[in-house]
């Protein structure tokens, strides 16, 4: 696997070198050549703040198809809260979750299950005194390639955690295989996110020799069928 994947890629056709994305890159990936700007792969982070200011749209961030489910008997989503602040006015979160069974999903599992584990551990560790500080989660992937790419001192100020997506994903998989009967190959756990950054964490995760999550699906591909069926 190509050690610098990225899941935030250029459209050249459509950029107009305008510098836009350079001003803003947090660790100074962009450069214009020949009038096309050109992103340095070792230095990306995928954080995806070029696509958000990109007036012509020639930055896009790659999420894995919906299409990549029919390869698994039996499929897990893990919505990211930010789903659910879609939705004005959501008096029940289990609307939205039922909509993704409605979808085809075979079972949903909140990320929020994850979440309450690693903040407990690290509620413990700081507790212990065990941490060096200031203490920065590893909760978001943009935050460590960061680090890594920009501030490397900073390193061991990362908290040794697994993020609570890996870990929701883990505890989905064990009680799918407990419900279904089937072997942990065949099932599969869909991680619903507008991260770019998510995407590259799965293909290529830190810390970890492969992740526990199968695909990244963007909540702008999931919304529209979603909303068909809340």
């Amino acid at each position: 696997m190509d050690r610098f994947f990225h899941s935030v890629t250029l459209d050249k056709s459509k950029c107009v070198g305008c510098t836009n994305c350079i001003k803003r890159c947090p660790t100074q990936a962009i450069r214009v050549r020949g009038g096309k700007a050109q992103i340095i792969s070792e230095r990306c982070i995928d954080c995806g703040e070029c696509i958000r200011v990109c007036p012509h749209h020639a930055k896009k961030a790659q999420h894995d198809s919906l299409e990549l489910l029919k390869a698994y008997t039996y499929t897990v989503a893990l919505p990211a809260p930010a789903l659910y602040g879609q939705f004005n006015h959501l008096d029940d979160i289990d609307i939205v979750l039922g909509g993704l069974l409605e979808m085809g999903f075979d079972d949903v599992f909140e990320v929020s299950r994850g979440a309450e584990i690693i903040s407990d551990a690290t509620r413990q560790l700081l507790n212990d005194g065990k941490l060096k500080k200031p203490v920065i989660s590893s909760a978001c992937p943009a935050v460590v390639r960061l680090i890594r790419v920009r501030f490397p001192d900073l390193c061991d100020h990362v908290l040794h955690l697994k993020a609570p997506m890996e870990v929701a994903a883990a505890m989905a998989r064990k009680e799918a295989v407990e419900k279904s009967g089937l072997s942990p190959e065949q099932i599969g756990i869909f991680f619903i996110s507008p991260c770019a950054a998510k995407v590259t964490d799965v293909r290529v995760p830190i810390g970890i020799e492969h992740s526990n999550v199968d695909g990244v699906l963007a909540i702008s591909d999931i919304y529209p069928a979603l909303v068909g069926k809340m």
